[in-house]
């Protein structure tokens, strides 16, 4: 048994734009890499979804782009992001908790402790 799907629902010719349907949604990527001089920066970019792979193109074939060419830049800066950029940006916009690592069980034998203790 197969299923014919149908995005009329989306669009009135049928053909389903899925960058009109995501125009206003956004993500905040954050860009590493060095400037001119060879320093380390960092840049938090907010994109519109429609922007993404464009971005991404950029980031693929063009190693000297402007950021704001291709979002909104929301935090800037040299280095690393210190932790309170971070937290201000976590705490001003929808985020994605970066998925901790599993961590293998504790070793057979070993004292009963709080497994974040391994």
């Amino acid at each position: 048994m197969s299923t014919k799907w149908n995005s009329q629902v989306l669009s009135k010719n049928g053909a389903a734009n899925f960058g009109d349907l995501l125009k206003d949604e956004y993500s905040i990527i954050l860009l590493q890499g060095k400037n001119v001089f060879g320093d380390l920066i960092y840049c938090y970019l907010k994109v519109a979804y429609p922007d993404v792979e464009r971005l991404q193109l950029a980031l693929q074939s063009n190693p000297s782009f402007t950021a704001s060419d291709y979002g909104t830049v929301i935090a800037a800066g040299k280095g690393t992001p210190p932790d309170s950029v971070k937290s201000e940006i976590a705490a001003t916009y929808r985020m994605f908790e970066e998925p901790r690592a599993m961590r293998p069980p504790p070793p057979l034998g070993a004292e009963k402790k709080a497994w974040d203790e391994y």
